[in-house]
C-alpha cells in the first residue's frame, strides 16, 4: 500500500519503520495517509486454512510493522505516535534509524504497488497431513490438484502405495520434524 499523494522524495528523507498495534497496520497506514505522509505497507497473499478451509488472504510481510517517508527535522513526527492503529516510531537507544533505502528498494520491486503472491504450500510431490475422515492423522505425498477444491495423494495402505482423492480442503502441509 502506498499513498497515493507520494511528496517527493529529498535527499534529506529517509524511510523510517512504524511499529503498529496488532493486526492494525492497514489502519495506520490508512490513517498515516490521510495525514498527506508518503506511507509503505508492504504485503503478501498467502494461503490459510480458516475455518476449515483454505482461503486467499493478503496480510503484512512483517507484521505490526510499515514503513514511513520523512525528513527528519523538517517533518512533524509527534502526531505519528498519536495515530490510530500505530503504537510509535521504532527507535533504538532511544534514536530513529533509517531503514537503510536499498531495502525499501527492493521491498518494492517484488511487491511493486500490489501485492507479492508467496506460493502454495500444498504443491505436488509435498508431504501433506490427511485432516478430515477416515484416513485422519495419516500422511501422504500429494501427487496433483484439480482445480481448487480437490487433490490426488499417494497414500501407503496395507504395505503398498494408492492414489487417493480428497477435498483440497481435508489436506494441510505435513510439519517437518
Amino acid at each position: 500500500m502506498m499513498n497515493a499523494t507520494a511528496r517527493t522524495h529529498s535527499a534529506a528523507g529517509c524511510w523510517l519503520a512504524v511499529f503498529s498495534k496488532p493486526r492494525r497496520e492497514a489502519e495506520a497506514a490508512d490513517q498515516l495517509t490521510r495525514q498527506e505522509l508518503t506511507v509503505f505497507l508492504p504485503q503478501v497473499r498467502v494461503r490459510r486454512r480458516l475455518r476449515g478451509q483454505w482461503r486467499d488472504v493478503i496480510e503484512p510481510m512483517f507484521p505490526r510493522y510499515l514503513f514511513l517517508w520523512a525528513v527528519p527535522g523538517q517533518d512533524d513526527l509527534r502526531p505519528v505516535r498519536s495515530t490510530h492503529g500505530v503504537v510509535g516510531l521504532v527507535r533504538f537507544g532511544g534514536e530513529l534509524r533509517p531503514v537503510p533505502e536499498p531495502v525499501i528498494a527492493e521491498l518494492r520491486r517484488i511487491c511493486g504497488e500490489g501485492v507479492l503472491d508467496l506460493p502454495s504450500p500444498l504443491v505436488p510431490g509435498s508431504r501433506v497431513r490427511i485432516l478430515t475422515g477416515p484416513f485422519a492423522g495419516h500422511e501422504a505425498e500429494l501427487l496433483h490438484t484439480d482445480g481448487e477444491h480437490r487433490a490426488r495423494v499417494l497414500l501407503e495402505l496395507l504395505g503398498r502405495p494408492n492414489a487417493l482423492a480428497f477435498p483440497l480442503d481435508a489436506l494441510a502441509p505435513a510439519e517437518t520434524p
